[in-house]
């Protein structure tokens, strides 16, 4: 699961919005620097990204959704949330780190780097809500021709 991740967030190899050492320091690389005993960070935000943007989904369209706004106001927030919370949450797991020096310190890991991880994560929860919403929408549009 933190290699699926990691191949998600590092984009495929296409391109990276963060430094190779970074993704060293969340696939898991321990503070001793001799092996992948860490907690492997991918995994716990990609599940994280997966949960909050799921139940974000949820509360969007069974008890925001309503009269008061557009529907597409509705999804704009809702979507910009998903990656605010994202964002901070992948951005907060990686600044700590650094600022504590809790990781292998032969990794030089920068506020960029933390800060290109949390775009990246932001990104991607936006891209799985996007999805979630296309999903439903198809349902909802198969029940009205039943």
């Amino acid at each position: 699961m933190t290699d699926f991740f990691a191949r998600l967030y590092e984009w495929f190899g296409v391109f990276s919005l963060y430094s190779h050492d970074l993704g060293e320091f969340l696939r898991g690389l321990d503070f001793g620097c001799t092996g992948y005993l860490a907690l492997r960070w991918y995994m716990l935000v990609g599940i994280f990204m997966v949960i909050v943007s799921s139940l974000l989904f949820g509360l969007q369209y069974d008890l925001i959704s309503g009269t008061r706004f557009k529907k597409q106001a509705h999804w704009e927030l809702a979507a910009l949330m998903v990656f605010a919370v994202n964002f901070g949450f992948a951005f907060v797991v990686t600044y700590t780190a650094v600022l504590t020096g809790n990781y292998c310190l032969r990794l030089k890991i920068s506020l960029l780097d933390c800060l290109g991880f949390g775009v990246s994560n932001g990104v991607w929860g936006v891209i799985y809500f996007s999805l979630l919403s296309l999903v439903q929408k198809g349902l909802n549009a198969g029940q009205g021709n039943g």
